[in-house]
């Protein structure tokens, strides 16, 4: 509250009264009211005495009254003057307060970018980069928006990101698409579950169980529906969370399809991981950015970093 009360006498002086004062004015100001003397008042800020005397008088003649009595021998704060130590501390104090937040805000805008990737990439690869990349610039702030794949374009073309990482291209103009690698598929299933006994799982494999699917709209959904489709397989349920099928699939409710990236979401003790022998089952990762906006340096480094560590499946 008295932040905005010292910022009203702002606007009362600046706007209601049409004033030009200046902060080097109020700093001369409340210099003299301690050194109750020109000549030391004027060595304290490093003016000649002419140039500060002449800061009190334009001072005196914005605000339409004498601050100060004075004669050949002393200076004397008078009753306005007096009035006016409170409202020249408070104004000093606002301007200090409002150029300390302008160059913090600056600050933490320089040392810092937004990445948008989805879930299902940050669960690991993304995550152990952002680790990595810490270590080496502590001081880059990276602020991470999980999301799926419209948000993260939405994010880039709206300008809140300056990369993205997710398991679709762009074929809009002004979004460049950077291939990186290949997600292959596995199967998860119960450690007692007849496909757990086999070391490799082909596609024909599957129609005689019950499989657990991601709902639409979901990356790993838009990949598996290819061949589900293919071979008339039903979901017996629909999830939208990695969490919610670890559990089911832990539970023997059901087996499930799931990327690479994602296995570390599945390293449990009642479950099995199998590799798929169709190589068609697989979604290819992107980094993306937005053509005609230069990367910050922060989030150069970032897009040298995601290069230097491409995941290996």
């Amino acid at each position: 509250m008295k932040y905005v009360k010292i910022m009203n006498y702002i606007v009362f002086y600046s706007v209601k009264l049409s004033m030009n004062i200046s902060i080097k004015q109020i700093k001369a100001f409340l210099v003299l009211v301690e050194e109750d003397n020109f000549t030391r008042a004027a060595q304290k800020i490093h003016l000649s005495q002419p140039a500060f005397s002449g800061l009190i008088a334009n001072l005196e003649k914005e605000i339409g009254y004498r601050l100060f009595d004075r004669d050949t021998r002393k200076v004397q704060l008078n009753e306005n003057g007096v009035h006016f130590i409170k409202l020249a501390r408070e104004l000093l104090f606002a301007y200090e307060r409002t150029t300390k937040e302008i160059c913090s805000h600056a600050n933490r805008n320089q040392d810092k970018f937004v990445l948008a990737a989805m879930p299902s990439i940050v669960v690991q690869w993304v995550s152990q980069l952002l680790a990595s990349f810490h270590r080496q610039h502590p001081n880059i702030h990276v602020e991470l928006l999980d999301a799926q794949w419209d948000l993260c374009l939405q994010s880039l073309l709206h300008g809140r990101a300056e990369l993205a990482l997710t398991a679709n291209s762009s074929s809009l103009a002004e979004i460049s698409s950077e291939f990186l690698f290949s997600d292959k598929f596995h199967l998860i299933c119960h450690k007692d579950h007849p496909l757990a006994t086999k070391e490799t799982i082909s596609l024909n494999d599957l129609l005689s169980y019950d499989m657990i699917g991601f709902t639409k709209g979901t990356s790993i959904r838009l990949y598996v529906d290819k061949i589900v489709d293919l071979f008339g397989i039903r979901y017996i349920l629909e999830v939208s969370q990695l969490t919610t099928m670890m559990g089911l699939v832990a539970a023997n409710y059901g087996i499930g399809l799931v990327p690479r990236l994602t296995l570390f979401q599945f390293e449990y003790k009642n479950l099995v991981i199998r590799d798929i022998k169709d190589s068609t089952l697989e979604r290819s990762i992107y980094l993306i950015k937005h053509k005609n906006r230069p990367l910050t340096p922060q989030a150069e480094n970032f897009y040298h970093h995601i290069k230097a560590n491409i995941f290996v499946t």
